[in-house]
This record gives structure tokens, sequence and C-alpha cells, in this order.
């Protein structure tokens, strides 16, 4: 059955194309028995998908040549190759960039490059499928038509305010004319991305597919092009093409980006500026000046910064290759969880929901019907807001089983203890599933502040030890401490490392140390607090202070957050190593006892 009316009667014949010409390495022109022009987007080299870089801009503008020479074309369809469509501009020509002038001149190439491709006499339609981000997502705003994939891999969006930037080859000028102002600065103000449905449920493409379907789609609606193109609703036109309108939606987003960490961003309030301004100077818009805001942001402190930490995470989630460049560190499909406390119930429920079956043990029956209720409601939540089939909801929650009984052993290819910080709890343990498991079985310890040397001690093969420390709530939390005492292997690491890129994680590894990472550098900064709290000043205040400065909640209520009796053992820890700088303070006792 089809998902839109625009399926009936659309599909086209198939016809094999001819070859007419390739443009540097990145993009195949192609011509049919129906005079239809289909341009497939190659990677480069070694790439995983085709990126806005010099090549790939040249390669269009090069493309856009000989088509408009073509004669007696039917339409165009734009497409990637199996991985995907265009992963956006080139994030190290952004890093590179120091000159505004040539950054807004970039800006102008996209975007009469872009224009190019909007001016064609034909019907024009983008084939969607994977990544669709940034300079991607323009150009496919800048042909008539979008058809998507229903592949998971399919994502739409304008992620550039993550950088510090905004769109700057049309995108803060063309999407609010074809979503309306409010809803097209939901999408670049916040960055997020849209699969495919989503993107068809907000009119960003006209119709999801299979994938196995999505050239003939977008054949058919290149060939015999739909009547009537869509139509904002009233209060969408009233807020985007008067003047009231807008004033309204621009008061109401400047209070937006006036609290919260949003306030210490330049990026987004000229991206709000610029995509006004273009309404304002309808038809001809304001495609200058976004040219030259995104000259001014992509050199400033802000975007370096935020280029800086996009290329770190991007580090962090190909670790595994960088410990095992050969591949050869085996997935982890099944787990089994030990301890159904807060942190174990959310690392069971976020590894059921990313496709790894796993086991969860606990003694308290209680504990374990709360992490089976914990699953069911964020997976709950997901299907309400249409992020998940009902298939899919039901099958995470039979990835996840529950047990009062430490069994399964054995078939798992992971067991991560998440029980009290208890060294001599830990090695018993650790000491039962090398006794019950697999050799090649892979151990974790979810400590926070306990050596992992110490847990080794005694193992039969203490390679295979690692550390996988998650932040509470483990769900959200984007990093994990992957820890490495001294006979950690670089296999054990490398699985550990694809496991938590598998979840969604950046993991970041940290050696067998007081403190590891982030409770090397948080406890002296929540020590400090308590301190003045001691000292008399008001708690509230304190955080009230922190939270002015960027912070995104104060040390106090993080400490509640953690715990105090998790934050005292911490301190203790620390207390211990280093003895000069790191004294617990006695609240911690005392807030434990109350």
């Amino acid at each position: 059955m089809s998902d839109d009316p625009m399926t009936k009667g659309d599909g086209a014949e198939p016809a094999t194309p001819v070859e007419l010409e390739r443009y540097r390495g990145r993009a195949v022109l192609r011509r049919d028995a129906q005079a239809l022009l289909s341009l497939e987007l190659v990677p480069a080299e070694g790439e995983a998908y085709f990126v806005l870089d010099e090549d790939g801009l040249g390669a269009l503008d090069d493309a856009l040549r000989r088509v408009g020479r073509e004669t007696a074309v039917g339409g165009l369809v734009v497409h990637g190759d199996a991985r995907g469509f265009v992963a956006g501009a080139d994030v190290g020509l952004i890093r590179a960039v120091t000159d505004p002038a040539l950054a807004a001149e970039f800006a102008r190439r996209g975007q009469r490059c872009f224009q190019g491709y909007a001016d064609l006499p034909f019907p024009t339609v983008a084939a969607i499928h994977g990544p669709c981000l940034g300079g991607g997502l323009e150009l496919a705003l800048a042909l008539d038509h979008r058809v998507a994939s229903r592949d998971p891999s399919t994502k739409l969006g304008l992620p550039e305010v993550q950088l510090g930037i905004l769109p700057g080859f049309g995108g803060t000028q063309r999407l609010p004319l074809l979503l309306g102002l409010p809803a097209a600065l939901d999408l670049m103000l916040t960055g997020k991305t849209l699969d495919g449905e989503r993107a068809r449920r907000r009119g960003l493409v006209d119709a999801c597919v299979p994938s196995s379907r999505l050239l003939e789609r977008a054949a058919g609606i290149a060939l015999s092009p739909p009547a009537q193109r869509r139509k904002l609703g009233l209060r969408d036109s009233l807020l985007s093409f008067h003047r009231p309108g807008r004033a309204l939606v621009r008061r109401k987003v400047q209070k937006q980006l006036g609290q919260g960490p949003a306030r210490f961003f330049l990026a987004p309030r000229r991206l709000l500026d610029v995509a006004i301004l273009g309404l304002e100077r309808l038809p001809e818009g304001a495609y200058e000046a976004e040219a030259l805001a995104l000259g001014e942001l992509a050199v400033g402190d802000e975007c370096k910064s935020l280029v800086g930490l996009f290329f770190e995470r991007e580090r962090a989630r190909k670790l595994d290759r960088e410990l095992d460049p050969a591949g050869e560190a085996a997935p982890v499909e099944r787990a089994l969880v030990v301890g159904g406390g807060v942190m174990g119930a959310g690392i069971a429920a976020l590894m059921a929901s990313r496709g790894v079956r796993v086991r969860l043990v606990d003694v308290a029956a209680a504990a374990l019907a709360a992490a089976v209720g914990r699953l069911r409601k964020a997976l709950d939540k997901r299907l309400r807001r249409r992020r998940l089939q009902p298939h899919e909801h039901q099958a995470a929650l039979d990835r996840l089983e529950v047990s009062t009984l430490r069994v399964g052993h054995r078939r798992a290819d992971l067991v991560l203890e998440a029980v009290a910080e208890d060294l001599g709890l830990k090695r018993r343990l650790f000491a039962e599933a090398a006794e019950r498991g697999a050799g090649d079985q892979l151990l974790a310890t979810n400590t926070s502040s306990l050596p992992l040397a110490a847990m080794a001690e005694g193992l039969p093969r203490p390679e295979r030890l690692i550390g996988l420390h998650f932040f509470n709530p483990p769900e959200q939390m984007p990093l994990v401490e992957l820890i490495a005492h001294a006979g950690s292997s670089a296999a054990a690491l490398a699985r550990g490392a694809r496991l938590a890129a598998g979840l969604g994680k950046s993991p970041v590894l940290v050696a067998d140390r007081p403190g590891f990472l982030v409770n090397r550098c948080l406890a002296p900064y929540l020590a400090q607090a308590v301190a003045l709290v001691e000292e008399g000043v008001a708690a509230q205040e304190v955080d009230a202070v922190a939270e002015a400065h960027g912070m995104p909640m104060g040390p106090l209520r993080l400490l509640d957050e953690i715990g105090w009796d998790v934050a005292a053992k911490v301190c203790a820890v620390l207390g211990e190593a280093f003895p000069v700088h790191m004294q617990a303070s006695k609240l911690f006792g005392a807030m434990v006892e109350a």
C-alpha cells in the first residue's frame, strides 16, 4: 500500500541510462531513453561520503554546465551512491580558513552553483539515501522535489550551528519558504536531524519510500511532477510573510536564545537575523547577508573551538580502528550486566535499545522491574513521537532479560559490573565470571574510582579486563571513559571502544589512575563549591553563579544528582592519592548520614 497520494501512477519504466561524462572523479552524468538525466555524486577516494570541498563543488559546477547544454530534457535526478547523498561541506576547510572574505566567497560559489540547479527549466528531484546534511540538504532544497529512503541511515538536517556557523549555500533562505519560518528555525537553531519518514511528515521531502524504490520513485516524479506544490497553512503564512508575524517569531526566539547555554553563542542570533531578512527582501532574498555572516562566524573563536570538538568526537568514534587497525576484535552482541541500580539499569536499557541482547542481574526483583519499566517508558516516548516503529519497540523490549540469579555467563560476549564501589565485591564478581564464562569474554567495570589493577589481580586472563565508565543517566550522557590498566590488551580495549561507539557514545581512552579523567577534573571543582558553602556562601548563590557562566547546572545540584555517597567515595580515593590537594570536606559524610 502507498504511504502518500503521490505514489499512484508515478512509476517510471526502467530504462538503461547512457553515461555522458564524468567530472573530477566525483560526479557521473547519465541520460536514459526517456530523456531523463541522472547525476550521481561519488565520494572522493578514501572518503565515506560525498562532501562539498573544492573538487566536490567544482564537479557540481562542471555538471551543471553540461546539463544546461542538453536539449529536450525530461527531468534531472540527483543522487548519491549506495552509502549516502551528501554529508555537507568539508569541515576541514572550515577549520583552516582564517580570512572572512575567503569564507564568504566560498559561500557565494555554493549559492551560485545551487541557484543554477534551481533555475533549470525542467523538473529536478533529489533522491536522498543516507546522510543529507548541511550543504547536502541545501543542494536538495535548490531542486524542485525531494524523495527520501526509509533506511535508518537516512538523515536530513542543517546542523551548522553545532559548528558555530550557519548554512551558507542558501539554506537560511530556502528552508523558511518551504516549511515556514517557525518550523525552519526549529530545525536550523537546534541542528536536529530527521529520518526519511519524519522529514516527509514535516514537508521537507515529498515522499519516503524503501531504498530499493528510491531512484524509480524519483524518476517518476521528475517525468510526471505533481500538479500542485505543497502550500503553507494560514498560521505559517502569517508568521512568515507578514511583518507582524515575523516580529512575533523574532521576539519569541530571541527570548529562547537569551536563556541557558544558547545565550553564549553568536551563530543562532545571526541565523535568526539572516533568515528573517531573507523573508523581508523577497523575492530576491538575503543571500549576500548569509554569505557575509558565514564569513564572519567561520573565523571566530566560537567556530574554531566547536570544529575542534567535532574532530575530537570523530576521532573518539573511530577509536576502535586506532586500537585494532585490522578489524579483528569481535563485536559485543550479548551482554550480562550485574547490578540493577540506576547505572546498571540505564546501561542495560541503552544496550537493549541499540541492538545488544542483554541480561540484567540483581538480587532485588523490584530493581529489575524498575529497569524494565525504565526501558519501556523511553521506548514508549519514542513510539509516540514516531521515531520508532511498533516492531522495533517490541524488539528492544525482547532484547532485555532480567534475573535474580547470576546465570548466562557462558553465552555473554561481555560481563559488565555496575554494583556498589566495593573492591572486594567487584573482585568476586570477576572471579566468578572468569570461572563460568568463555575464555575470550570481555570483562568490564563501571567503577568511578577504584583501581582496575587491583580488580585484575588473580584473574586467569587479566588482559581482557577494561573499564567502561558511563555517566548518569547513561542513556543521555555522551561520554564513556575507556579505562586501560597496565595489562589490558588492545583487542579488549578495541571491543570496548566499538561497543561504546555503537551505543552512540564518545569513548575516551584513559589510564588506570585515581579519578581517571572526568573525576580528576570534576572533583576539585565540586570540592571548592562545598568549601564556599562551609565558609558561609548560600548554596543557591554558588549554583546561580556557575549557571551564569555557562554551566548547565550548578555544582551543588550536580552533587545531589551524582549522589553524595558516590562523591564521598571518589573524594576519599583522590584524597589518598593527592593528600595535599584533595582533602574531602566533612560535609560529604554529614550529607550521607542525613
